[in-house]
Parts: structure tokens; sequence; C-alpha cells
């Protein structure tokens, strides 16, 4: 569940930069196309856990795009500068190359790079302990991006870092935290409610307001819609079972035995071997 989103959000982000390099333009010249080659390369062996083999290639990004920059520095250049910092961990210099982009704007037509470099920066502030101006990036590109990797990835973040944050006290104040939190993502989900993603990320923001009815319903929905990766399927799917033991537990008579009807219903469509039991855990 919410637990597991940091590594889940990790691979997810390497899936969704490897799609967005694919959107720059082709007119780029060698050292860049050079970088992207490399980047795309560290983006495919971090995903199937080559780690040294990665880092290697995105050195060698880094290198090429460095020579763009020096002969002919752009936003473009920039951004992937960036890009490849934050898969370096140089969380500082990734931040300076994003603001350089910026700096140097961004020709009409590229506001998905413009949208790809502000969730750098974010992510870049975030892990240099700025939490509050990160999330104030989320935030924007959560209700402003037309980019719907970014707008997926900003979601994710801004759920974490919300629900992270809620107050410790003052269950009022805590309600009121989360009744903020759900309406932005109901207003994604509004906008595109065949993303099973955006029933996902409300199901776990239900599951805090211990709406465990509304939150497995929102689960289902995420699990029929589809999801983006194996281990947000996953997560999700132990999402249902755990609304299944808390709706256990304080449901009663008729309401219990509709509930569980219902819900082995579900379980024998998805070919569970049992009520708590995905059938991936059983491969």
């Amino acid at each position: 569940m919410i637990g597991n989103n940091d590594l889940i959000m990790r691979k997810m982000s390497c899936a969704v930069f490897l799609l967005l390099m694919n959107l720059l333009f082709c007119s780029c010249v060698s050292h860049l196309q050079e970088a992207k080659l490399y980047y795309t390369q560290g983006q495919e062996l971090s995903r199937v856990y080559s780690t040294e083999r990665a880092i290697a290639s995105y050195k060698k990004s880094l290198e090429e795009v460095e020579i763009e920059i020096a002969r002919n520095p752009s936003a473009q250049a920039y951004m992937i500068k960036g890009m490849v910092e934050v898969n370096l961990k140089m969380w500082q210099k990734a931040e300076k190359s994003f603001l350089s982009a910026f700096s140097l704007g961004f020709p009409e037509g590229q506001e998905w790079a413009e949208q790809v470099s502000l969730f750098g920066l974010a992510s870049s502030l975030e892990e240099m302990g700025l939490e509050e101006s990160a999330f104030k990036v989320y935030s924007y590109l959560v209700s402003k991006s037309k980019l719907k990797p970014v707008t997926l990835l900003a979601a994710q973040r801004y759920t974490d870092i919300a629900l992270r944050d809620l107050p410790q006290e003052g269950e009022k104040e805590r309600q009121r935290s989360l009744e903020k939190l759900l309406k932005s993502i109901e207003k994604l989900s509004v906008n595109d409610l065949s993303c099973g993603y955006y029933h996902y990320l409300q199901s776990q923001v239900l599951s805090h307001k211990a709406e465990y009815g509304q939150s497995f319903e929102e689960a289902v929905m995420a699990k029929e819609l589809g999801l983006p990766t194996e281990e947000i399927m996953r997560d999700n799917d132990l999402q249902i079972v755990f609304c299944f033991k808390n709706l256990k537990q304080n449901l009663e008579g008729q309401k219990w035995e509709k509930f569980y009807s219902m819900y082995l219903d579900w379980t024998q469509k998805w070919m569970w071997p049992d009520p708590e039991t995905p059938d991936w855990k059983k491969r």
C-alpha cells in the first residue's frame, strides 16, 4: 500500500522518462542525439536492475550533453542534463541544470519539456530537503499539467507528501487535510475517468479516512481499468485485501453478508485462490 510507493514511484519514473525522451525533436545535433541514446539506455538498464551498467550509460550521456551545452546551450540540452543528474543523484547540479533550462526558455510547442523540467526540479528540491517547495511544484503540475505522464508522477508525489505530513493532532484538522487532498485527486479523475491510476490514489486517501467501503470500490475500479506497472497492480490488490479485512471487522448482519457475497464474486472473477490471497501470490 502507501508504504511501498517510493519504490513504485522510482520504477514508474524510469518508465515515464523513457517514454518522454522519445518526444525529443529529431533535428537535435549529434551530441544531443548521443546524450538521448545513452540516457534511454541507462533507463532500460535501470529497469532490469543492471545498476553499474546504467550508471555508466548515464555518465556517457552526461559527457555528450556537456559537449552540446558548451557548443550550443539550449533549454532542451539543460533539461536532458538535469534528468541525467537526477538519475545519478547529483541533486544540486540537477537543480542548477533545470533552472538554466528555464532561464533559456522553451520554444513554442515544447510546453511538455517545460513540464518535465518542472517535475525534475521538484524531485531535486525534495531530495535536498526542500519538501515544501517541491510540494508546491507538484501541486502546480497536478492542477496545470496537460502532459499525462507528468501529471501521473506529480499526483503520486503530491499524494505521498500530503499523506506523510498529515496533522498528528486534532482529528478535525486531519480530516480536513484528507478531504482537500481527496478533492484534488477527484478532479483529475473527473477529467480522465478511465485512468485507473487516479482511482488507485483515491483508494489510498479514502483508506486514511477510514472509509473502507469507498476505498474498496475505488481499488476495484483501478484494477478493472488497469494500472501502469506490475508493482502498482500488486499494491492495489493488497489494498483490496486490506479493505476487506477492515470491513469484515466493522460490518454486521445483512450488510456484511451482502458485501461478502459481492466480494467473492469479484475474487472469483480475478481467479484468486481465496478471499485474502491475490492470484500472483500463488504463482
